[in-house]
């Protein structure tokens, strides 16, 4: 392998690092993987750990930088949280107030190319201005689309100084960007539709597959096979508004109610601004006993927990800003663990339905969802097996984080090269195929 001859910075608050978090995300694996097509990563993060809002740093410390094999990480101090209060608002504030001034990025290799990501705006406004300063492309990476998600779950009114602030941050963002990549494959189309057309690349999330040893299905998540008749579904990941447990927790008080249900077990794993009231919802149910939470463990942990369910579980709020894309990093997870899968959605498509690996039911639909896990419960399970292997096969196949980087290296290249008008109608086809 030749070494690599261009850089690019990947702003992106929260991602997280498998050597720091014990997690892997996005960033992490798709900067690990750019470096095999001559792009050297550096991803710029956040001291907080997110949902949870530890704080990584020691007292004093502002700036933190780490080297991998492959690419590297700047960690910027941000304030510890807990929920989303004002503390979640300072370590917002203090991230991209830090991220601006040049000495927070001295004797970093010097870009080709940034890329500003968002879940929160600021960041990836940020990003654009750096980019500026330095005389280089930006590429914006719109993961959740502002302000429309906070007004669609409820959080902002439609025309309230938040959503005019927010609207006015993503068009300062939009406009400074020579090349929009995402993981939501309609975002290029919802930009258009406000008049910003800027040209588009999809950039799925995805999956890089575990060592061979990490794969095996012991049958339960303590290491010993279950010699008992429970069927136990699991959630794992973030708990917050846009997690929507709230219906598969009524799903499942619902289901162990019904005939069939008393083998049910409800296994949830993670953290966040939900997880208390959960608990709380949980503890005072007819069937407290069979909810289980795990709270915050490491990513292997969390996949060995998924292994040894019968099956899984996710929910999607019924609301109009999926027909934009969605790409939960919890469907690819989830499939490479090869298990049946409960899917709550109302969108059109989805990647475990693709697969054939899962029940979907509309929505937040709390009866569809009960019974799915019912059906789940009831089925054979060499048909259950048969769910879950095509999943992993499917999402092995078609969303290797190895595949995605090439894809985004190609997109870094026109950036670079001031060839994005070209790719962008080739993307625009594709999306309209």
């Amino acid at each position: 392998m030749s070494t690599p001859q261009k850089t690019v910075w990947i702003v992106n608050h929260y991602a997280t690092n498998a050597q720091r978090d014990g997690r892997s995300g996005r960033h992490d694996q798709l900067a690990s993987h750019l470096a095999q097509h001559g792009w050297h990563s550096v991803v710029v993060a956040a001291s907080t750990d997110h949902p949870s809002g530890r704080q990584t740093f020691r007292r004093f410390r502002l700036r933190e930088r780490w080297s991998g094999p492959h690419h590297e990480f700047l960690w910027l101090r941000g304030v510890g949280y807990d929920g989303n209060g004002a503390l979640r608002v300072l370590d917002i504030l203090s991230f991209t107030v830090l991220l601006l001034p040049p000495g927070s990025t001295r004797r970093l290799p010097r870009p080709d190319v940034v890329v500003g990501s968002s879940v929160h705006p600021l960041a990836a406004w940020a990003a654009g201005v750096v980019a500026r300063r330095l005389g280089v492309p930006f590429i914006y990476e719109p993961r959740d689309l502002w302000p429309e998600s906070l007004i669609q779950y409820g959080a902002i009114a439609a025309e309230s100084v938040v959503a005019r602030l927010l609207r006015h941050i993503e068009r300062r963002t939009v406009s400074m960007a020579g090349l929009v990549v995402s993981p939501l494959r309609g975002a290029g189309r919802y930009y258009a539709e406000r008049g910003l057309p800027r040209p588009f690349l999809w950039v799925s999330n995805g999956v890089t597959p575990a060592p061979a040893h990490d794969v095996v299905d012991t049958g339960t998540s303590d290491g010993a096979r279950r010699d008992d008749d429970r069927f136990e579904i699991a959630y794992l990941g973030s708990m917050g508004q846009a997690n929507a447990l709230d219906p598969v927790l009524e799903a499942f008080e619902t289901a162990a109610g019904r005939p069939g249900g008393e083998r049910l077990v409800l296994r949830m794993v993670g953290t966040g601004p939900a997880r208390a009231e959960l608990q709380r919802r949980a503890a005072g149910g007819r069937h407290a006993d069979r909810v289980v939470f795990d709270g915050h463990v490491p990513q292997s942990r969390a996949r060995e927990i998924g292994r040894a369910a019968d099956c899984l579980v996710v929910n999607l709020h019924p609301i109009d800003l999926y027909r934009h894309g969605t790409s939960l990093n919890k469907f690819f997870e989830y499939l490479m663990l090869g298990k049946p899968i409960v899917v709550g959605t109302s969108v059109d498509d989805d990647v475990v339905t693709d697969a054939g690996a899962g029940i979907k039911v509309a929505g937040s639909d709390v009866e569809g969802l009960a019974a799915a896990m019912l059906t789940m419960a009831a089925t054979p399970a060499a048909r259950l097996a048969e769910m879950g292997g095509r999943g992993r096969a499917h999402v092995l196949r078609h969303y290797r984080y190895a595949v995605l980087a090439e894809r985004l290296a190609e997109g870094l290249d026109a950036a670079r090269l001031g060839r994005t008008s070209e790719l962008g109608r080739v993307e625009t086809s594709e999306l309209q195929s």
